[in-house]
């Protein structure tokens, strides 16, 4: 037993004397990794700055000075990690992981990826805050789009999460990308309608609508279905989802009672 105490007394003293004498090198490494963390904070300050002067996107802008503060954090550690061990090596340290960073890199594949496609989406902008857009079986407006996910609100007010790699991988359609969209009717006429006559009252009422572009100038076709002739209607409007349904309803409304007045009169 006296032994054995005087064994774990000798281990103490040596771990005692072990500290006190790599302290100065603690301290050392401990001021030097501050000087760093403010250096990191400097850095980063400044990424976002020369970005967002470069008119880059707030939120990647935001990130890139992140990832510099991130990056220069972890060089003083390793720094400091020298420093303290002298025996430490950065490249042993890469050399130990490689099996690890396979595993982590597997864990979080989907988390990367989202976060890259994020940080592209931001920079390539194929759509922005305010657009309308499709994806998936997901469509709405774009709210906000952070490095991992974009917020869609949905005509029907629900938020959805969308994650971008979905978004970076899979098609979307932009709605309002070219600011008009068009909308094609199909209103069907009376078997003794005048084709030419209907196509030139339909042409004349979408004249006076101010929810239909003008430039291109609506087109107007008879077609045949069944029994009676159908006109067809091809109109551009507004891209939002709001102006191509109050362009639709507008549009098939008063070229309807248009048809309908002139059939009263005939």
């Amino acid at each position: 037993m006296p032994h054995g105490l005087n064994l774990a007394w000798n281990t103490v003293l040596r771990m005692v004397d072990g500290f006190f004498s790599i302290l100065p090198n603690l301290l050392i490494a401990a001021l030097l990794y501050l000087a760093i963390y403010f250096l990191g904070g400097v850095f980063a300050r400044i990424v976002s700055s020369v970005a967002r002067k470069s008119r880059m996107d707030f939120t990647l802008a935001h990130a890139l000075g992140k990832l510099t503060a991130v990056g220069t954090n972890v060089i003083g550690l390793l720094i400091c990690a020298v420093i303290v061990v002298p025996n430490f090596s950065p490249d042993k340290l890469i050399a130990g992981l490689g099996i690890t960073s396979v595993a982590i890199g597997f864990a979080f594949q989907n988390i990367l990826q989202n976060f890259f496609a994020g940080m592209l989406l931001l920079w390539q902008k194929p759509f922005g805050i305010g657009d309308e857009i499709k994806a998936k079986d997901f469509e709405g407006s774009v709210e906000d789009i952070t490095i991992r996910t974009t917020i869609l609100r949905t005509y029907g007010g629900e938020k959805v999460f969308i994650p971008n790699g979905v978004l970076f991988t899979e098609p979307v359609i932009v709605k309002t990308a070219y600011g008009r969209r068009q909308i094609h009717l199909q209103l069907p006429l009376q078997k003794e309608a005048d084709p030419s006559h209907a196509v030139e009252i339909a042409k004349n009422t979408l004249a006076q609508l101010s929810s239909i572009s003008k430039d291109p100038a609506p087109e107007v076709y008879i077609t045949a279905s069944g029994a009676n002739p159908t006109l067809d209607v091809y109109a551009w409007a507004g891209a939002k989802n709001n102006q191509i349904i109050k362009a639709t309803d507008e549009a098939t409304f008063h070229i309807n009672r248009a048809l309908s007045q002139n059939d009263k009169a005939a």
